[in-house]
């Protein structure tokens, strides 16, 4: 299929009246393409991602690479880098914005350095007007619903959550794309990380003008890659990636354990998994490729993101575990200075309240129970890991 020839008759603008005859490919395309890439190899969804690419970045006079220095957007600069050598220009002729939050992981700063050194990346830095404590000062502190409300849901107002991303990503991202003229956006979104990705590629497709949002065109060269897809990648062009990807937790091993290693112990020594010390529940970390293998097998994992240290969204899936495991100091400023804590101690299970009020001989209530916080985690730190 020809990309260029294709999108040429999808997603143009009547120029002559300044208004767009299609923003987006219609349902049939969009819906066709997505089919396409369930049964296409690597090698076909590269030379893909790699012909959209070149399409797009031919229709642009000033395009940017959105990156946070997560795998998905670095796989989008090499595909990237790729194509401009294609087209006969230097790699590095792009503009690569990195929206820093000031609540980036260690690793991903150290890893920045890195990769923009050893691929000479043309770096531009957005950054907040206020920070995560302001607007959460601003908006009258931490509620439950902070960790348990949906982005696009209204019920109660806007959520706290969205107004964090808009605050420190989104505002920030529209003034550098009025500021320097961006008329092309290349990000790293896919569709299999969740159910509101999906329907957003579904919805819009690979290529398409941003109306309402950014007001200037997006392309998502891997909307249809899958995580086994990402990673195979990274192994197989040998891609260097940051540190966060080889912190993967093992939160719960599953009841039929021995079952489990004897059942798939050829996978288990491929994926270069200790099994011995997997069998003794001793493993605790491991990388991301490993992670996907043991996610497959039922092993309850938690598999950090780049993005906001602090960002609430993760915490029901079991973030407060992995942070207090992997980064204490920023931990307990989320506990205490943020006041994630008092939240959070009245969502906590039943089994888990019920063990506290044993141990330390009180009755817990909403309204006593931030007041023996740091108490609690004294005893029981655990108490933040399971919801």
């Amino acid at each position: 299929m020809n990309i260029i020839k294709q999108y040429d008759k999808q997603v143009k603008p009547i120029q002559e009246e300044k208004k767009w005859l299609h923003t987006r490919a219609d349902k049939e395309t969009r819906y066709a393409h997505y089919k396409v890439h369930k049964e296409a190899s690597l090698s076909q969804k590269e030379r893909w991602s790699i012909d959209l690419i070149k399409m797009a970045l031919q229709r642009s006079k000033k395009p940017v690479i959105s990156c946070s220095f997560g795998i998905d957007s670095i796989i989008d600069i090499y595909l990237t880098r790729k194509a401009l050598i294609e087209l006969g220009r230097d790699p590095s002729d792009i503009d690569i914005v990195w929206n820093d939050t000031a609540n980036e992981f260690q690793e991903v700063r150290q890893y920045q350095k890195y990769i923009t050194n050893l691929w000479n990346l043309r770096l531009i830095v957005t950054k907040p007007k206020r920070t995560l404590k302001h607007i959460i000062e601003k908006n009258g502190g931490i509620t439950d619903d902070y960790f348990t409300a949906r982005k696009g849901d209204r019920r109660n107002g806007r959520p706290l959550s969205e107004k964090c991303c808009g605050t420190l990503k989104h505002e920030p991202m529209k003034r550098a794309i009025k500021e320097h003229g961006w008329d092309l956006i290349i990000v790293g979104l896919r569709a299999d990380e969740s159910r509101q990705r999906m329907q957003a590629g579904l919805r819009d497709g690979e290529y398409f003008y941003s109306v309402a949002e950014w007001k200037a065109f997006v392309c998502r060269p891997i909307l249809w890659w899958t995580e086994k897809d990402v990673w195979d990648y990274v192994e197989q062009e040998n891609i260097p990636y940051n540190d966060l990807y080889k912190k993967n937790l093992i939160q719960e091993y599953p009841s039929n354990l021995d079952e489990i290693i004897n059942k798939n112990i050829k996978r288990l020594i491929d994926a270069e998994i200790d099994v011995e010390a997997l069998r003794n529940q001793q493993l605790q970390t491991v990388n991301r490729m490993q992670a996907m293998v043991l996610e497959e097998l039922k092993f309850k994992m938690f598999t950090p993101r780049t993005g906001c240290m602090m960002c609430p969204i993760p915490v029901k899936y079991g973030y407060m575990q992995w942070m207090r495991l992997n980064h204490e100091k920023v931990y307990n400023a989320m506990v205490y200075n943020l006041g994630y804590g008092n939240a959070l101690i009245n969502m906590i299970p039943k089994e888990v309240k019920e063990e506290i009020e044993y141990i330390m001989g009180i009755e817990l209530t909403p309204e006593n129970a931030h007041t023996y916080l740091q108490q609690i985690l004294e005893v029981k730190p655990c108490t933040f890991d399971k919801f």
